[in-house]
């Protein structure tokens, strides 16, 4: 609570506050931030659920209240959901978690690079939602590496192991996806709508970060239907093999059949007017081996086997 009490004594001695808070599991110090700057009851309910859809909601012209959702790697995708508060003249963040895309925000304000120091809370709140949005590039930049290898795999040697992988991959395109697309639309909201806490001058640049979401979202989309075309060559892959070991196993039948006809008449126990007859087994064989040969050249005429002929 000494941390609390410091922060409600610096309340209001800074242009601008930014208070960013790790994990929402602990009630009590949430209300008391609560208090301390005002925020409404209902918006601190909803900090509470991290399964929150991003959202931005106005709270009587006093404060803004924006959900958001973080995605990284680790190696997994591992989304994450982030509370932003925007007040007249405090910014505040609760994550559920150490971790975040926010180093590039802290180390401009810390080196006083570009205008996030000559700016308002708008525009710290602005580069708050515009690093999440940036870091969704390289997350998605890596299911490409993963889409470009399993496109290697599934056009060399797939297994049942490869398809287990394209289908988690699919799946997460799917949550990533899940999680920019009202993403967007929240930003849209507060881009176009007249909303107070935000000046004129910073929704130039949010439409910026609108349009590095739609960019975002284009490139998913086409990772998804990368996504279901491995996997329709996927399964074609499967089919052609299964096709292949079809017709060897019909080749040997088609020349096996003619022989087991043969060895079967010449196995009959019926008498035979010269029943020591010296050529009766090299006969017998003699005329398996030609229908076998003959079986094998029809078959290669038709372009079954050796890949000449005709289909």
């Amino acid at each position: 609570m000494d941390e609390l009490g410091l922060l409600e004594r610096m309340r209001g001695n800074w242009p601008v506050l930014w208070v960013n808070v790790d994990g929402v599991a602990h009630a009590p110090t949430i209300a008391e931030i609560g208090r301390i700057f005002g925020l409404h009851r209902l918006a601190l309910e909803d900090l509470g659920d991290v399964q929150q859809r991003p959202k931005a909601e106005v709270y009587d012209d006093e404060h803004l209240f924006i959900t958001a959702r973080m995605a990284r790697m680790t190696p997994a995708l591992d989304l994450e959901q982030m509370g932003i508060f925007l007040g007249s003249d405090f910014v505040i963040t609760f994550q559920e978690r150490p971790g975040d895309p926010l180093d590039p925000v802290r180390q401009r304000i810390r080196q006083n690079r570009g205008r996030i120091r000559r700016c308002g809370p708008d525009y710290l709140a602005y580069a708050v939602l515009d690093a999440i949005v940036d870091n969704y590039f390289p997350v998605a930049e890596a299911y490409a590496d993963m889409l470009d290898d399993l496109e290697e795999e599934v056009l060399g040697t797939p297994t049942r192991a490869t398809m287990g992988r394209l289908h988690g991959t699919r799946r997460e395109l799917m949550s990533l996806r899940r999680a920019v697309w009202p993403m967007r639309d929240a930003i849209t909201v507060l881009s176009r709508d007249q909303v107070p806490l935000f000046t004129p001058e910073t929704l130039v640049y949010l439409r910026d970060t609108q349009d590095h979401c739609i960019q975002v979202m284009d490139l998913l989309e086409s990772y998804r239907e990368l996504g279901s075309s491995l996997t329709d060559l996927y399964l074609s892959s499967v089919s052609n093999r299964m096709n292949e070991i079809m017709k060897v196993l019909t080749i040997f039948a088609a020349v096996f059949i003619p022989l087991s006809f043969i060895s079967g008449i010449f196995g009959m126990n019926v008498d035979h007017p010269d029943p020591v007859w010296w050529w009766n087994l090299p006969f017998a064989a003699g005329v398996m081996a030609g229908t076998a040969a003959l079986v094998l050249l029809w078959v290669a005429s038709r372009g079954w086997i050796g890949g000449g002929g005709r289909e």
